[in-house]
């Protein structure tokens, strides 16, 4: 994480994703997958870098709540899905609503400090990366456990023929 000397927010950089790159190549994702267990092997490997990704969002949430964001009022926090995954989201610190009004409202209000609002366009930057990565990976993982069940449907009413 690379620290803004202007805003105090220490964004995600590149050293940040190396282990994750590593790990989550996708040249696995496009070819014929022939089995049920491939897809648990792409499954498998899909949630692991999901968990990886973890630790970088609580890195990004203890990074937000510095100077000069937390005099704002704002929460950044994990909003958890149905899926499994958690999302960064903004929290309106009056009533613990979605914060996304009150970030629109926040960013382009002139009488916020300029360090505040330069702080809150690159949190911004990083949620919205970061919460496209986790959507990409939890559709990764729903498309491969719907892939093994149509394959299981498949197989058995092949089974079903076979035994006929």
């Amino acid at each position: 994480m690379m620290n803004n000397p202007i805003t105090g927010y220490q964004s995600l950089a590149d050293e940040d994703y190396k282990m994750l790159a590593y790990v989550s190549s996708l040249k696995g994702l496009l070819k014929p997958f022939k089995s049920k267990g491939e897809l648990e092997l792409l499954e498998s490997n899909a949630r692991s870098v999901r968990e990886m990704m973890e630790p970088l969002m609580q890195r990004l949430i203890q990074s937000a709540r510095r100077y000069p964001v937390r005099q704002l009022p704002l929460i950044f926090t994990i909003g958890p899905a149905p899926s499994g995954a958690n999302f960064l989201r903004w929290r309106n610190q009056q009533n613990n609503k979605s914060g996304t009004p009150a970030f629109s409202n926040l960013i382009g209000d002139p009488k916020i400090p300029q360090r505040a609002r330069d702080a809150l366009l690159e949190i911004e930057r990083d949620r919205i990366v970061f919460n496209m990565q986790m959507s990409v990976l939890t559709f990764i993982i729903r498309q491969t456990r719907e892939c093994q069940e149509k394959m299981g449907q498949a197989e058995k009413l092949y089974q079903g023929r076979q035994n006929s």
